[in-house]
């Protein structure tokens, strides 16, 4: 998943890819920050989702556009890290 993309995780919350894995693609760091169940923002949570015995993982990406919470945009922008010089 490209650094980022908005994914929904398996735990049933939205998150933003914010770096790769060089263990898989398939198992990126991510930052969580709304849960889909009871469909509020939640504490900012960084995630490795390669890490040993991790149980939650990307099930599906997600159209941004899909889900019109306010300001979207402009949080994935923040939470994604600047690129390294």
């Amino acid at each position: 998943y490209p650094i980022g993309s908005l994914v929904r995780l398996q735990s049933n919350r939205l998150a933003v890819v914010v770096d790769q894995s060089p263990k898989s693609l398939l198992t990126p760091s991510v930052r969580a920050f709304f849960s889909i169940r009871a469909e509020v923002y939640i504490t900012l949570e960084l995630i490795d989702l390669s890490r040993p015995g991790m149980r939650d993982k990307v099930v599906a990406p997600e159209d941004p556009l899909k889900w019109k919470l306010s300001g979207l945009d402009k949080m994935m922008v923040s939470l994604t890290p600047a690129p390294s010089a």
